[in-house]
């Protein structure tokens, strides 16, 4: 059997690999600090110092190029979040500050992985295909802790999986606004709220569990939804 020449101490394997991650590094750091409309075939082959040639071994176009890097992104920030979720039970406020701080705290640190995430990811109608992907997959993630760690009834499912969507579109629009300059809350003050924010969706869930149309909180928005329709129909 013939053996792989090895070149610099790698392989043809090693040296494929490394070419598309170097591939792949160069896109992120090009669509994280000055946009993805920078991050064109050339650009991300002049900085990765890698040919058209090769490039085009690895990537069929510009957009399977982009691809890998959502998908690489994604998985950064989902295994963040899920290394951060408490082993044990807690209330749903105590279940969400961990994920949240860890989340919120790798943006600070992190700013150009935050924003093809949270800004650029509106810009192409691949990225905005993409973070529906994305947002669908931290919205199973925050379902399904939900069910492992609090006592939702499959009764209740449904309305978890509404709140888990709720949650994660509403986080990912406050995150976009903190990229944006637009929040004066320090780090402590928005996980602390956020947190807050997720937990009472939880509470509002775990009230869901025993069916009933008239908790408290059911029965508050119903009557207030009654006299609203008696208004409409005075006028």
């Amino acid at each position: 059997m013939r053996s792989e020449r090895v070149y610099s101490g790698m392989s043809a394997d090693e040296r494929r690999q490394d070419r598309r991650g170097r591939l792949i590094d160069a896109a992120v750091d090009l669509i994280g600090t000055r946009g993805v409309a920078a991050a064109t075939v050339t650009a991300i082959c002049a900085k990765s110092g890698v040919t058209s040639r090769y490039f085009y071994q690895h990537f069929s176009d510009r957009n399977a190029v982009l691809r890998a890097v959502y998908r690489q992104v994604y998985g950064t920030f989902y295994d963040v979040i899920e290394q951060a979720i408490p082993d044990s039970d807690a209330e749903p406020a105590v279940l969400a500050y961990g994920p949240i701080s860890a989340l919120i705290r790798m943006i600070d640190d992190d700013p150009g992985l935050a924003r093809i995430l949270f800004v650029e990811s509106a810009t192409e109608p691949l990225l905005r295909e993409l973070r529906s992907e994305m947002l669908a997959g931290f919205t199973d993630l925050v379902l399904r802790e939900a069910r492992l760690h609090l006592d939702i009834a499959d009764s209740a499912v449904g309305v978890a999986h509404l709140a888990s969507t709720l949650g994660v579109g509403g986080l990912f629009e406050i995150l976009r606004r903190r990229l944006d300059g637009e929040l004066s809350f320090t780090t402590d003050e928005l996980v602390g709220h956020c947190a807050g924010f997720l937990g009472s969706l939880g509470g509002y869930v775990l009230l869901q569990n025993a069916g009933e149309a008239h908790t408290p909180v059911a029965a508050t928005i119903a009557s207030a939804a009654g006299r609203t329709a008696d208004r409409g129909e005075e006028i």
